[in-house]
């Protein structure tokens, strides 16, 4: 199947993965192998939980890769004071910075939940950018504090594809999926459908996930035929998250300035 992109708009190709688990390594050299850039968004203390060691984290940020923030213990942000969500939200920062020997700009809120008291505590502690897990989205224009996905790499029914969309108020994300994809819940699907749509009109695909979901659902070989037909593809901008928001600021300047 060709596309070809009939708009002016770029296409961009990003994907984001959470909860910093040893696995990270393998999908980060499984991204390096087909040119597609990721962000890993890494909790510190995540109680329960195997989590990566800071040996690996520096290792997938060599191989190009981005590392963000999942804040200090993965805690939900919404549920805690104001002044304990931005301990967890500066403390992180600071500690992967310390890690990593470079600024820290991108976060992921831990469970998708987030809100607007949230968005003022992750400017305040300097990031540029927040990702959420509000899905079935392609636009490039959005809040870079509420930064939506397109879809997780994730096999989900109907019911519950719905009620993350109306808990979240996602009228736009119900909408993409019932027109672009009249509701399909089969994952290889899915994925098609968004990025032709990207990949003709114009838009950011984005995939999230977990490595360690991968690996216990046996998703491994499904998630790298997804890279192989989505890789490689001309005048496609392959983009951490963080590129991503700086690649559609830059569009938007430029449009700007040829009106």
């Amino acid at each position: 199947m060709c596309y070809r992109n009939t708009s002016k708009k770029v296409t961009i190709v990003t994907t984001s993965w959470d909860d910093g688990h040893p696995l990270d390594i393998r999908l980060s050299d499984l991204l390096c192998r087909y040119g597609i850039r990721g962000t890993f968004y890494i909790p510190l203390q995540y109680k329960g939980h195997e989590t990566i060691k800071n040996k690996e984290i520096c290792q997938i940020r060599n191989i190009g890769m981005e590392i963000g923030s999942h804040t200090v213990t993965h805690s939900v942000l919404t549920e805690l004071p104001s002044q304990r969500a931005f301990e967890e939200l500066s403390e992180s920062k600071r500690l992967v910075e310390d890690l990593l020997g470079e600024e820290v700009l991108s976060l992921c809120y831990p469970k998708g939940r987030f809100n607007s008291m949230l968005r003022s505590n992750v400017i305040k502690a300097g990031y540029k950018l927040a990702r959420t897990t509000v899905s079935f989205r392609i636009e490039d224009s959005f809040d870079p504090f509420f930064m939506p996905v397109t879809l997780q790499f994730f096999q989900h029914s109907w019911i519950t594809q719905i009620s993350h969309a109306l808990k979240g108020k996602n009228l736009i994300g119900i909408k993409n999926w019932t027109m672009l994809c009249s509701m399909e819940t089969d994952l290889d699907k899915i994925v098609d459908l968004f990025f032709y749509h990207a990949l003709k009109h114009g838009g950011v695909f984005h995939i999230w996930g977990h490595s360690w979901e991968i690996e216990k659902f046996d998703l491994w070989n499904l998630l790298e035929n997804v890279f192989r037909r989505i890789s490689n593809r001309q005048g496609v901008h392959y983009l951490t998250n963080l590129q991503t928001l700086d690649m559609v600021n830059q569009s938007r300047l430029s449009s700007d300035t040829l009106r």
